[in-house]
């Protein structure tokens, strides 16, 4: 049983205990290690002394994506059964006074300044489309005009009117949380855009956002230590990964076969890592990332709401502090009678203010509001600070953007089993520290998979449905083929595992090829699946590289089914409509980035990606020995980044496309257990090429 240390109880690490709970099937035993004592991290929901109101106390807002796709984080949170509340406003606060939006902008201002607010959010949806911000960071940002400008640059260069910049600071401040001249143009971007319609959607959790830790510490498989500070960690002489910590009563030292560090990334900054490369590795890491932004939260309870019929929605932003944002927080939680409100102050003025004692910063807060509402004074019953200093960062996935395996990996040549996990390695929110610890697990589980397969640990049975597991093997002989997966010869058996209608339907509903169009099948084998593909229409050809199995191919389908690698085609450029390939798993690194370049070159319109991938159960691993001859183990999304790499982009866009698409594959037996585990693994599957002069 492999022994795995998640080091962080925070969101990071949470999600990270979730995720490989959900995908290592019992194959590890995880203990999770939190230095204080609490889980939870950024998240952090209280209620007042003196009544029973609730109020955020964290820096986690949640953001949903489900207009856009397939949405994680809301289905996880929803899975737990939570109810969710959506949250909006238009409310700012500006040079004294209250405006509703653009149009209060307008009647306050005048046209010319709401005009150059419509124009710059209109330039900054030109060059980012909402799929493209789904998506979320990737190296293609490295390509973006705005990436090695600042925001204040990028403001400057693009809305002349001065009232209208104002305007956009006071409403992005408290997003990006930092100052104008730290953080770059196209994290700017990314928050503006949150003002525009179809983008992003706001919500808050039923009775708290700590709801959601509840939820996942009651669902997670780990024994788990509170008040255990993790001082150092390093290799041990046996090759595991030592980690000495304090537990609150004096040292103690544990080993482990993979260290998940699911710290933000000043805690990750205390912790020692010896000398040598996982030093050099981890000080690469945090320079890169070493943009802090900082919060302050100033929570106050009211004898009653006093600004009802001023203010709508719930929170307003307002040019205080630098631009901060206020939550009302009856909008989301039960407060009673009461009224809430929680400024969110970000930036130097979070850093500055954070020196001044409770008393005078709740002051401060109380005389930022709006004078049209009143003394507040005489309301307030009591007040909070919270203080989250470098607790979020001022570009999240860093300048330039690098790949996620890298990121996730710092030092991958001998410290491999040791992968962080952080917010501030895509967007700084929840939604991007769920999409970490996906990785993460994911790189763990691929890594476990090759080493179980190579030590012969996967060989669990000896047959299962029918099927005899073969003994595990690097080799693609003339055994594997004459007992193709344990089935039987591969001639007699394909059509197990190569479905031609499928394979058909799928890629009509893709890219609705005109009928006949011309398809390269790359891994064709004895060319069964090639000629197959003939008789429904499709100009098939294939390529294969194993003597001995395409010696075997028909005589019919010789002219079609040509011996050759896929990292050097014998074909013209352009030459196929659709590349169909299930082979790229068996090439070497080089191999791999040699055969996607000639994809590349042949395909037209795009790839359809039936590799073997680290996503597939164990079981059906195992069942079908797929990780035999499989010099490439990788993710779904390790493969899109690939893909990405050499000129490719997600060919399934919509969420009425992915439905049809898990609908037939449902329909072909091909779901659960069988290939695919969810819909979203068939996202990954489609790639269009795109242009040299458009990439």
């Amino acid at each position: 049983m492999l022994e795995v240390a998640i080091v962080g109880g925070g969101p990071g690490g949470l999600m990270t205990a979730w995720q490989v709970r959900k995908k290592m099937q019992g194959l590890c035993r995880v203990t999770l290690f939190e230095a204080s004592e609490r889980l939870g991290g950024k998240i952090v929901t209280r209620r007042f002394d003196n009544a029973p109101a609730l109020y955020e106390a964290g820096v986690a807002e949640i953001y949903g994506y489900s207009q856009l796709g397939h949405d994680p984080l809301r289905e996880l949170i929803e899975g737990f059964g939570f109810q969710t509340i959506p949250m909006d406003s238009q409310a700012l606060h500006l040079d004294g006074k209250l405006v509703d939006g653009v149009e209060g902008m307008r009647r306050r201002y005048g046209d010319a300044t709401a005009d150059a607010i419509l124009a710059f959010r209109a330039r900054c949806a030109d060059l980012m489309s909402q799929q493209a911000y789904y998506e979320g960071a990737g190296k293609h940002d490295n390509n973006h005009p705005w990436m090695f400008m600042s925001a204040d640059e990028v403001l400057e260069q693009e809305v002349a009117d001065p009232v209208a910049r104002r305007f956009f600071r006071a409403m992005a401040r408290s997003d990006i949380a930092s100052e104008g001249h730290i953080s770059n143009g196209l994290n700017a971007l990314k928050n503006y855009l949150m003002d525009v319609d179809g983008y992003i959607d706001v919500y808050s959790i039923q009775n708290g956002n700590e709801q959601l830790v509840e939820g996942l510490s009651a669902n997670l498989d780990a024994e788990v230590f509170l008040n255990h500070r993790v001082l150092r960690v390093g290799k041990a002489d046996g090759g595991r990964y030592r980690l000495d910590m304090m537990n609150g009563k004096g040292p103690e030292t544990r080993e482990f076969d993979f260290v998940l560090m699911c710290l933000p990334h000043n805690w990750l900054g205390t912790i020692d890592f010896g000398e040598g490369r996982l030093r050099q590795g981890m000080s690469r890491h945090l320079a890169h990332f070493d943009r802090p932004a900082h919060y302050l939260r100033v929570a106050a309870l009211f004898d009653k709401p006093f600004w009802e019929g001023q203010i709508e929605g719930a929170w307003f932003m307002s040019e205080s502090f630098g631009g901060c944002c206020v939550y009302i927080e009856g909008a989301r939680h039960d407060v009673g009678r009461h009224g809430v409100l929680n400024w969110l102050i970000a930036g130097i003025d979070a850093l500055s203010y954070a020196n001044l004692d409770d008393e005078a910063l709740i002051t401060a807060a109380l005389k930022s509001l709006p004078a049209s509402l009143g003394d507040p004074f005489p309301h307030l019953i009591e007040a909070k600070v919270h203080r989250w200093m470098a607790s979020v960062n001022a570009i999240p996935g860093g300048v330039p953007v690098r790949d996620v395996v890298t990121n996730h990996m710092p030092e991958p040549k001998e410290h491999d089993g040791l992968i962080v996990v952080g917010d501030y390695l895509f967007d700084s929110t929840l939604n991007g520290v769920l999409d970490s610890a996906d990785i993460a697990s994911d790189l763990m589980l691929g890594k476990v998979m090759r080493q179980r397969y190579a030590t012969g640990l996967a060989k669990s049975v000896g047959e299962v449905s029918g099927i005899v597991v073969p003994e595990p093997s690097l080799r693609i002989d003339r055994g594997y083929f004459d007992a193709y997966r344990g089935a039987g010869p591969y001639g007699e058996v394909w059509r197990r595992f190569s479905d031609p209608g499928y394979i058909r339907d799928l890629i009509d509903m893709v890219w609705q090829p005109k009928p006949g169009f011309k398809l390269l099948v790359a891994g064709s084998a004895s060319g069964e699946l090639v000629g197959a593909l003939r008789e429904l229409g499709i100009d098939a050809w294939g390529i294969e590289n194993n003597r001995y199995i395409h010696g075997r191919t028909p005589a019919h389908l010789a002219q079609y089914n040509l011996f050759g690698t896929v990292a050097d085609l014998p074909f013209e450029d352009g030459s196929f409509d659709i590349v169909y390939e299930s082979c790229l798993a068996h090439l070497g690194t080089r191999g791999v980035k040699d055969a996607l370049g000639e994809l590349h070159r042949v395909a037209r319109r795009g790839v359809y990606f039936g590799s073997v991938t680290a996503d597939l159960t164990s079981e059906v691993c195992d069942m079908y020995d797929l990780l035999r001859g499989v010099k490439k183990l990788a993710t779904w999304w390790e493969w899109s980044e690939l893909f990405f790499d050499e000129d490719f982009d997600m060919a399934v866009q919509s969420q009425e496309m992915l439905d049809a698409l898990w609908e037939r594959t449902l329909a072909a037996g091909k779901g659960p257990g069988r290939w695919y585990e969810d819909a979203e693994s068939l996202r990954y599957c489609f790639f269009n090429r795109i242009a040299p002069d458009s990439a």
